[in-house]
């Protein structure tokens, strides 16, 4: 009886290693970017006030990035405080000197002033880069 019980720990002991090796496989950071060579940026504007907006206004603003550093810019991530902000961008890498468009659509899911922030994740010293949208929403 107690042999059965070790085999059953032993069984129950390997699946969970098993089991803790692959997510730690797979929830490992991209190794590319954090040893990508920081650079800098430039955000030639980082707040834009769409003033009055109605509910069904859909408004595409477009914000721009430079890259002012000598090591190509590598935008890991766009985050968003909620849902109603949807970024979109060029995957690749923005070269020394070169421009990229970081294009935010802005679906209002409430009436009223809003304040949205959508940060950018990069190689740069700072890592994480805030633009700014502010506004208000009525009928």
């Amino acid at each position: 009886m107690k042999k059965t019980h070790l085999i059953y720990i032993g069984i129950l002991v390997t699946c969970s290693a098993a089991i803790i090796t692959c997510w730690l496989a797979f929830t490992a950071p991209v190794q590319e970017w954090t040893n990508a060579p920081l650079t800098t940026v430039e955000i030639l504007q980082d707040s834009v006030n769409l003033q009055t907006l109605h509910y069904d206004d859909h408004p595409d603003i477009i914000f721009i990035i430079k890259n002012t550093g000598k090591h190509p810019l590598i935008i890991r991530d766009i985050v968003t405080t909620c849902g109603c902000t949807a970024p979109q961008w060029d995957k690749s890498p923005v070269l020394s000197g070169k421009t990229k468009d970081i294009k935010v659509t802005f679906k209002p899911n409430s009436l009223g002033r809003f304040n949205k922030t959508i940060q950018v994740l990069c190689n740069t010293s700072s890592k994480i880069h805030e633009l700014k949208l502010d506004g208000n929403v009525i009928e």
